[in-house]
């Protein structure tokens, strides 16, 4: 009888140190600052998997638009005033997020898994 337990023992402990990553979606939300053109708060990448929720907000010194390469998502944004876009992440691969009319780099999303 004494094996019995022991082999039960050990397997509810192997089940328990399952390293098996879990797959429920979740929010991914960056917040940015731009000013004069550079990046000077927030992430240089954003790592997201499919089905995962993404929010990007931006605040920037200057009118501009924030624009998701890949996800076609876009948003004015008016000087001094946070603006933000959220989608679902789908599309695997690495998306360049920028100011579309000063051309700054806020950041990289990284879709994957």
């Amino acid at each position: 009888m004494r094996n019995p337990l022991v082999a039960a023992a050990v397997l509810a402990l192997l089940a328990s140190c399952s390293t098996v990553p879990s797959t429920t979606p979740t929010e991914q939300v960056a917040r940015f600052t731009v000013r004069a053109g550079e990046r000077v708060a927030g992430p240089e990448r954003v790592d997201a998997r499919p089905g995962d929720t993404v929010r990007i907000e931006v605040t920037s010194d200057v009118d501009d638009e924030l624009h998701v390469h890949g996800y076609d998502k876009a948003t004015d944004l008016v000087a001094g005033q946070p603006g933000s876009v959220s989608f679902t992440a789908g599309a695997t691969g690495v998306f360049e997020v920028e100011l579309h009319h000063s051309g700054a780099a806020v950041t990289s999303l990284r879709v994957s898994g």
